[in-house]
C-alpha cells in the first residue's frame, strides 16, 4: 500500500507550508500489490502495481499482445472473466472520518467487492467511481479483501447488442470495423476505447484491467478533486475565473476555508474563509486579478515562451461554522501551472465562405502538427512518461504546434497534458467517440453524461487545451450512409443531435462562462462546417471545403500534384501509409525467432489491416518511383524504402500547398494522420511503434520550420510558384531580408549550371509568392528529366536558413543519373578511454563523387537498435561531395561501438541505373 497524503511538494512555493503530520490531511493510500486470476482459478499470478490490465500481467506468461500475431492467438483472454484482488489494513477507522474506494479508471465493465459484499459496479473505462466503504472496513489488524471482477468486453459487448435488440431498438450501427484481418464487433455498446476492437490501422486488443489508480481515501467532508482556471484579460489586469470542484456525499451545507499560493503572481495568498459550500453543487467559485506587468505569456510552439505559473490551492471542509476540529482531515490540495493566453477560433464571411483559424493572444496562427493516437493499445500502457515524452518532445521538435486527441482513442493522462503545456503544443481534444451510431438508454446517457463533466473539469485549467470536439467524424457517417441506413436514418439522426448537440454539449458548459468564451467551441463533429456554421441539423457536406474542417482522403488521386489538394479552410486530417524499418519488424517477430524475409513478409501481411491491402501505397509508388510493384515480398528493404519516400514526398506536397493558401487567412491548419503508432504495421504514422522516426519525420523539420522556402509545380502556366513564409510573432515591425538562390543541376556532378536570384522583403506572419517560367531554369539542350533544382534561402548575412529541392518530372523518369560512389565512415566515442555516463554521439562522414538521390541511413546493429536514436538528417539529396550527418543515441548507461557496417544506407540512385 502507498500512502500518499494530499498534498503536492514543489519548489520553493511550498516549503513554508509543508509541517509535521497533524492529522488535518485528506489521506489517500494507494493499493498496490495485487493478485490476478480467471475465473477457475487455475490461473493466478502476482501483479506489483497498477496500472495493469490483463494483456500486460500475462505478458512473460504467453507473450506480448503486439509481437508476431500474438493479436489473435491470445484473444482469447478477452472472453473471460479476471479478478483482480487485494488485501490492505486500516488503521484510520475510528477517527470520524468519511472513508471512499475510489477507482480512477478501471477497464471496463466489472463489479466491485470489499469483503465479500457488492459495493458498486463499473462500465466507463472513462469515468472515476468512488464508494463509501467505511461501514464495511475491518479494523487494523484484520485484513480486508477487494476485489475487482472484469467482464469478459467481448461478451459484454455482444450481450448488450442483443438486448438492444430484444428490446425492438433498431441498432446502432456499424456493427463491426471495416478492416482486413481479425477485428471484434459492437464497440459502440461499450464505454471504452473504441480502437480497442481493431481497425484499418490497429489491432483488435479487448483490454480488461485496472488503468488507473485505486485509493483509499480518509476525509472529514469533502476532497477537492480539480480546479477549472479560466483565463481572462482586460487592458490592464489578467483574471482567474477560478472553480473548485469538491466531491463530498454530504446531505448538508457544509463550509470551506480556501487558500491559494502563488509567489510569482501575488504579494499575498488569496484568502477566502468560511465560505458556505451548498451541498447539492459542490464548487467555490472566485476571481484573481494580477497585474499584467507580472505576466508572461504562454505562446504556441514556435511564436514565444511557455512560461508556466505553480499556483497552490488548499480547501479545508468542516461541517460547522466552528471550522475543523484538529483530529479531522479536512485539508486538501491541487498544485496547478498555469500559462496566460488567450484562444478564439475566428469564423468570419469572406469571400468563399467562412474563415476557420485561431487567433492565439490576438496573433492569427497557422496550425502545424498531427494527430495522436494512444501511445500504446493497451490503456494501461499509454501513459508511460518515457513514451509520452518522446512523441510529444519529437512533435515539437520539428515545429508542430497543435496535437489532435482522436476521439478513436482515450482522454489522455496529465502527463500528457502537462507536456503539452511545457512544449506549446495546442490540444484539439476530440471527445472518446468515433463514427458510429450510440444508444441513448437511460443509463448510457447518464454514463456518458458524467464522463464528460469529469474529464472537462480536469483539463480545462491547460493553456494548451484549445477546443474541444465531442465526436470524430459521426456526422460524416451518418450523412454519407444515409441511403445504407435507410428507414433508420431520421431516427440515427435525431439521436445523434439529442445527445450531441443537445445533451454533452449542455454538459460541456460546467467550464464555460457567461462573460467571455475561455477556448472556443465546443464543436459537435469533425469534419464540419465549424460552429458559427452548426445548427440544428445536419449539414448537407459536412467536407465543404469553404467552412470549417475537413479531412482529405482520396487513395484515387495522385499525392505528388499539389492540384490533388482542396483549397480548404482547415484540414485536420490527412496522410499516407509508409512501413516502419525492417529492424522494427525484426523485432517485432519476437526474441530468438525465424527473422527471415519470408517471416518478415508473412507479419508484413497479417498486420496489413487497410481493407484495400497494399494497393494504395502500391499506386502511390508507381506513379513517381522504380519499383517492381508485383515483388515487394521479395524485395521487403526496398519496399519500405520507397514507401517512406511516397510517404515524405506526398506529405511535404500537401504541407507546402496549405501552407501557400494563408493569405487572407483562407487554408490556416494543417494536421497529419499520425503522429504515432499502436504497433509495427502499415500505417499513417511519422513515428513507429519503438519510437523510430521514418523519413517523413525528418522532412518534417523542413517542411514545417517557421520561415520556409516553398517550390511548387503550376501545370496551367508551366511555371514554378516560389513562395517564401515567415510565420511567427514579434512585438514590434520587423521587416527582413531574404535572398532566394535557384540552382540547376544535372544528374552527373556538383556543379551548379544555372543560378537564378531572387530577393524577398517579409514581415512577421507574411508570405510572397512570385511565379517563376519552368523554362527559365533549363540549361542548354538539356531535358527536364536530366536535371533537378536546388532552393536555397538564405538571410541578409548570407546565412542557410532553408533548403529545398524540386524534381521536374517523376523520379522513375530520371536521366542520366549515376552511381555515386557513396563511403561512409563513422567517428565516435573511444570506448577504451571514455567513462560514463557515455555521451554516444557519432559523426556519418559521407562522401559521393555524383548528386546522391535520397540517401536513407538505417541503423542495423541488433542490438543497438533497441536504443532510442536520430540522425540529424535523412532522406536527403546530396549535392556535395561531403556531407556530415549526426547520429545521437539516448543512452548512457553503455559506450557503443558503432561502425560503418551497422549503417545501411540506400539512394535512389541505385534504382535508376
Amino acid at each position: 500500500m502507498l500512502r500518499i497524503l494530499y498534498l503536492y511538494p514543489c519548489c520553493v512555493l511550498l516549503i513554508a507550508l509543508l509541517r509535521p503530520l497533524d492529522a488535518k490531511t485528506v489521506l489517500v493510500e494507494e493499493l498496490t500489490k495485487w493478485t490476478l486470476r480467471n475465473e477457475t482459478t487455475s490461473l493466478r499470478i502476482d501483479v506489483a502495481r497498477v496500472p495493469s490490465g490483463v494483456y500486460t500481467a500475462l505478458r512473460d506468461t504467453y507473450g506480448d499482445l503486439l509481437e508476431t500475431e500474438n493479436n489473435v492467438a491470445l484473444s482469447w483472454m478477452a472472453n473471460q472473466t479476471w479478478t483482480y484482488s487485494n488485501t490492505f489494513d486500516s488503521d484510520e477507522i475510528g477517527h470520524d472520518n468519511l472513508v471512499n474506494l475510489t477507482l480512477h479508471g478501471v477497464d471496463t465493465v466489472s463489479r466491485v467487492r470489499l469483503n465479500g459484499e457488492l459495493i458498486g459496479e463499473t462500465d466507463n473505462m472513462f469515468v472515476r467511481y468512488s464508494f463509501a466503504i467505511g461501514h464495511l472496513l475491518l479494523p487494523s489488524p484484520s485484513q480486508n479483501t477487494l476485489e475487482i471482477e472484469l467482464l469478459s468486453p467481448l461478451q459484454e459487448a455482444r450481450r448488450r447488442a442483443q438486448k438492444l435488440e430484444e428490446e425492438g431498438y433498431a441498432g446502432a450501427p456499424p456493427n463491426c470495423p471495416v478492416a482486413q484481418g481479425y477485428v471484434e464487433c459492437h464497440r459502440n455498446m461499450l464505454r471504452k476505447m473504441q480502437m480497442s476492437f481493431g481497425g484499418e490501422w490497429n489491432p483488435a486488443a479487448l483490454s480488461s484491467g485496472i488503468w488507473k489508480p485505486v485509493a483509499i481515501e480518509y476525509y472529514k467532508v469533502a476532497i477537492l478533486r480539480d480546479v477549472d482556471v479560466a483565463i481572462n484579460r482586460n487592458d490592464t489586469h489578467w483574471t482567474m475565473d477560478c472553480r473548485a470542484f469538491l466531491s463530498s456525499p454530504a446531505s448538508e451545507n457544509f463550509y470551506a476555508k480556501l487558500v491559494v499560493y502563488a509567489s510569482e503572481l501575488l504579494d499575498e495568498p488569496l484568502v477566502l474563509d468560511h465560505q458556505e459550500v451548498n451541498y447539492a453543487s459542490a464548487i467555490l467559485e472566485f476571481k484573481i486579478h494580477i497585474p499584467q506587468d507580472r505576466v508572461t505569456l504562454w505562446w504556441p510552439n514556435g511564436y514565444g515562451q511557455q512560461r508556466l505559473y505553480p499556483v497552490l490551492f488548499s480547501v479545508k471542509c468542516y461541517p460547522s461554522k466552528e471550522g475543523p476540529n484538529l483530529s479531522s482531515r479536512t485539508e486538501s490540495q491541487k498544485l496547478l501551472k498555469i500559462g496566460f493566453r488567450t484562444i478564439e477560433l475566428v469564423e468570419d464571411m469572406d469571400k468563399s465562405g467562412r474563415t476557420f483559424f485561431f487567433r492565439v493572444n490576438g496573433h492569427p496562427i497557422f496550425m502545424k502538427g498531427a494527430n495522436y493516437v494512444p501511445a500504446n493499445t493497451l490503456p494501461e500502457l499509454s501513459a508511460e512518461a518515457d513514451t509520452v515524452q518522446h512523441l510529444l518532445k519529437s512533435a515539437h521538435d520539428v515545429h508542430m504546434n497543435m496535437i489532435r486527441v482522436w476521439g478513436g482513442g482515450l482522454y489522455e493522462s496529465e502527463t500528457f497534458y502537462n507536456l503539452a503545456d511545457y512544449y506549446g503544443l495546442l490540444v484539439w481534444q476530440d471527445m472518446a467517440f468515433s463514427k458510429a451510431a450510440y444508444p441513448l438508454t437511460d443509463d448510457f446517457v447518464a454514463s456518458v453524461c458524467l464522463e464528460t463533466r469529469q474529464n472537462a473539469k480536469r483539463l480545462s485549467y491547460h493553456p494548451s487545451l484549445a477546443m474541444i470536439v465531442t465526436n470524430n467524424e459521426i456526422e460524416l457517417f451518418l450523412v454519407k450512409n444515409r441511403s445504407e441506413l435507410g428507414e433508420n436514418s431520421a431516427r440515427l439522426e435525431k439521436d445523434y443531435q439529442a445527445l450531441f448537440m443537445g445533451t454533452l454539449r449542455h454538459e460541456l458548459t460546467i467550464i464555460s462562462r457567461n462573460d467571455f468564451s475561455p477556448r472556443p467551441g465546443p464543436m459537435i463533429s469533425t469534419p464540419s462546417l465549424g460552429i458559427a456554421e452548426s445548427g440544428k441539423e445536419l449539414a448537407i457536406d459536412p467536407q465543404h471545403p469553404s467552412f470549417g474542417d475537413i479531412h482529405f482522403w482520396d487513395d484515387d488521386k495522385d499525392g505528388f500534384d499539389s492540384d490533388t489538394y482542396p483549397h480548404a479552410r482547415f484540414v485536420s486530417e490527412f496522410g499516407y501509409a509508409s512501413l516502419p524499418m525492417l529492424s522494427s519488424w525484426q523485432r517485432a517477430l519476437g526474441n530468438g525467432t525465424d527473422v527471415s524475409n519470408e517471416s518478415v513478409a508473412a507479419l508484413i501481411r497479417s498486420h496489413q489491416h487497410d481493407p484495400k491491402g497494399f494497393i494504395p501505397i502500391l499506386k502511390l509508388i508507381a506513379l513517381q518511383l522504380p519499383f517492381m510493384l508485383h515483388s515487394w515480398d521479395e524485395n521487403i528493404e526496398e519496399f519500405i524504402y520507397f514507401s517512406q519516400v511516397a510517404q515524405a514526398m506526398t506529405s511535404k506536397t500537401a504541407v507546402d500547398l496549405f501552407r501557400t493558401l494563408r493569405t487572407d487567412n483562407h487554408t490556416m491548419g494543417a494536421l497529419i494522420w499520425q503522429l504515432n503508432d499502436v504497433w509495427v504495421a502499415p500505417t499513417w504514422s511519422c513515428i513507429d511503434f519503438y519510437g523510430n522516426y521514418k523519413m517523413v519525420y525528418y522532412w518534417a523539420k523542413d517542411f514545417l520550420a517557421p520561415t520556409r522556402v516553398i517550390a511548387l509545380y503550376d501545370k496551367s502556366s508551366d511555371s514554378l510558384n516560389v513562395t517564401l513564409t515567415r510565420e511567427d510573432y514579434v512585438e514590434h515591425a520587423d521587416t527582413r531580408l531574404y535572398h532566394v538562390q535557384i540552382n540547376t543541376y544535372l544528374w552527373t556532378d556538383f556543379i551548379a549550371k544555372k543560378t537564378i536570384a531572387r530577393a524577398f522583403a517579409l514581415g512577421s506572419n507574411e508570405l510572397e509568392a512570385r511565379p517563376i517560367p519552368l523554362d527559365t531554369f533549363l540549361y542548354e539542350n538539356h531535358s527536364k528529366e536530366e536535371m533537378f533544382l536546388e532552393i536555397v534561402l538564405e538571410d541578409n548575412d548570407g546565412g542557410t536558413l532553408a533548403r529545398n529541392h524540386f524534381y521536374p518530372v517523376p523520379l522513375k523518369n530520371v536521366k542520366g543519373i549515376k552511381d555515386p560512389e557513396l563511403a561512409l565512415e563513422v567517428v565516435g566515442p573511444d570506448c577504451g578511454t571514455a567513462k560514463p555516463p557515455y555521451a554516444n554521439s557519432f559523426s556519418l562522414r559521407i562522401t559521393v563523387k555524383s548528386p546522391a538521390l535520397l540517401v536513407y541511413l538505417e541503423l542495423s546493429h541488433p542490438d543497438y537498435v533497441k536504443h532510442r536514436h536520430q540522425f540529424s538528417t535523412n532522406g536527403f539529396t546530396q549535392t556535395e561531395p561531403r556531407k556530415t550527418v549526426h547520429l545521437e543515441f539516448e543512452t548512457s548507461s553503455e559506450c557503443l561501438k558503432l561502425t560503418s557496417a551497422h549503417i545501411k544506407v540506400q539512394t535512389m540512385n541505385q534504382y535508376l541505373i
